[in-house]
């Protein structure tokens, strides 16, 4: 499974506005980030209309979050991406693939979707800048929240 770029910048910009606290402009985040301010000005718009973050337009102008971090959970930042997380087309609809209604192996990629989404639901955006935050943290450390 791969995680669409969109996606990952988007977590990172919201990640980084979580982490810094203030209105950051698409220059000083893409600073920030090691990225293009232009692509974070395509990013920018999908999660303000999800209410993720706001902006402010004029000289001092730029993001913030619209609400603590602890009240977002990345799965809500990833629907701002369009993205549910199902792992093949005929878990978000049986009538996708003509084999679902007889595929014994459906129910373990409807388990695994399932179990992916309830953890990103279950996740805030400040445990996530907090798993980060903590001197040991690492990839390996995913993998007690996770399973």
């Amino acid at each position: 499974m791969k995680i669409p770029t969109m996606l990952r910048y988007g977590v990172r910009m919201v990640v980084t506005l979580a982490q810094k606290g203030e209105v950051m402009s698409t220059t000083g985040l893409a600073k920030e980030m090691g990225v293009s301010p232009l692509y974070l000005r395509q990013l920018a718009p999908l999660l303000e209309r999800a209410g993720i973050i706001q902006g402010f337009r004029g000289a001092r102008g730029g993001y913030t979050l619209k609400a603590r971090p602890g009240e977002i959970t990345i799965f809500e930042i990833i629907q701002a991406f369009d993205e549910d997380f199902s792992l093949l087309d005929c878990i978000k609809s049986a009538t996708a693939c003509p084999r679902s209604p007889d595929c014994t192996t459906r129910y373990l990629w409807k388990d695994l979707s399932d179990k992916l989404k309830h953890t990103l639901q279950d996740m805030t955006l400040k445990e996530l800048v907090d798993k980060g935050n903590k001197k040991d943290a690492g990839v390996h450390g995913w993998t007690e929240y996770i399973i």
